[in-house]
C-alpha cells in the first residue's frame, strides 16, 4: 500500500503521511537503522518504512492504536511498541535540527 502511494504523482503520499516523499525518506535513512528488526524462524519483522508510516499517521491524526490496526494490518499491541520506538529515535535523530520549547 505504501509503496503504491509513493510512486503516485497525485499528492496521495503526501496526504496520508502528512510529508512528501522526499522527507519521508530523508527521515527513514536517519531513523532506519534505529529501527529496523531482524526477522525470526516465526514471523518477518515488520519493515522500517511501515513502522514510520504508522508512527507519522498517528501523530498526524491521533488515529486508535486499533483503528491504525485495520489500515495497516499490524496488531495494536506490535502498534504500541513500534509508536514510542520510532518516535524517540526520531528525537534522537533530529535533536540537533530541531528546536524544543521548554
Amino acid at each position: 500500500m505504501l509503496l503504491a502511494l509513493r510512486a503516485e504523482p497525485s499528492g496521495k503520499f503526501q496526504n496520508f503521511c502528512r510529508m512528501s516523499s522526499e522527507d519521508f525518506e530523508f527521515i527513514l535513512t536517519k531513523i532506519g537503522p534505529k529501527i529496523s528488526k531482524q526477522d525470526t524462524n516465526m514471523r518477518k519483522a515488520i519493515p522500517i518504512q511501515e513502522r514510520l508510516a504508522v508512527t507519522l499517521r498517528f501523530l498526524a491524526t491521533g488515529d486508535s492504536f486499533v483503528s491504525l490496526e485495520y489500515l495497516f494490518k499490524i496488531s495494536h499491541q506490535s502498534i504500541s511498541r513500534i509508536v514510542p520506538e520510532v518516535c524517540l529515535a526520531i528525537i534522537d535523530a533530529l535533536k540537533d535540527e530541531i528546536k524544543v520549547g521548554t
